[in-house]
């Protein structure tokens, strides 16, 4: 298989970017995707999620692997990412949520997409805007926008006019999937075990297209 290298990245924190990552690495699994996980956030909170479910259940069998990288380190940054273009498949990388580590540029510059998590609200969409405009100067990367954590029971006139001129907006730059709605089965990820079918159900839609644009038979 072609290798891609796939980032998870916003500069705005809580939008759900390492759950993401995570769920996406199962359901390309399921598809028999070959797939490697690279934490890249200077929290590690994918990577420490991963080793507490294996202390937790050590014979497990491990679906994707889990590797940490230090961006402060650059030379050691850039023989990994290397390395990364060799892989026969797929790499997602879960990126820090910030533009202060400037060694993230040749993160950016190596993606061949970059999935974007985002929430409606004014201050999620101006830290998107100021996001895309720093990756756009140094990355040619596909950018798809992923809508999460939505509360689709919201059903305000000026509520839905943002939103659709939201998407309107990302639709100039990118890709917009359809919604994943909020929900505690989708905040409840593992790293070690299938999608659960409420999860595959709020996300396939999404993950759908995602997979879609891809094109992963090439």
């Amino acid at each position: 298989m072609k290798n891609r290298i796939i980032i998870f990245s916003n500069i705005k924190g809580g939008v759900g970017k390492t759950t993401l990552c995570a769920l996406f690495a199962n359901r390309l699994i399921e598809h028999g995707v070959p797939t490697i996980v690279i934490d890249a956030d200077l929290q590690a909170s994918l990577y420490r999620h991963r080793q507490r479910e294996k202390n937790a259940a050590p014979g497990t069998q491990i679906p994707w692997n889990v590797e940490m990288l230090d961006t402060s380190d650059r030379d050691r940054l850039v023989q990994v990412v290397e390395k990364m273009k060799e892989v026969p498949g797929i790499v997602l990388i879960d990126c820090p949520g910030n533009l202060n580590d400037r060694n993230l540029a040749y993160i950016y510059k190596s993606a061949d997409t970059a999935i974007i998590p985002i929430s409606f609200d004014a201050d999620t969409v101006d830290a998107t805007g100021i996001f895309v405009k720093a990756l756009k100067s140094v990355s040619s990367a596909n950018l798809i926008f992923i809508p999460n954590r939505i509360n689709t029971a919201e059903r305000k006139a000026e509520e839905i006019r943002q939103r659709e001129q939201t998407i309107g907006y990302l639709g100039l730059v990118g890709t917009v999937t359809p919604v994943v709605k909020q929900s505690v089965a989708v905040k409840r990820y593992s790293t070690l075990y299938p999608l659960e079918k409420s999860q595959t159900e709020i996300l396939e839609p999404a993950f759908n297209k995602i997979i879609g644009e891809l094109d992963l038979k090439k």
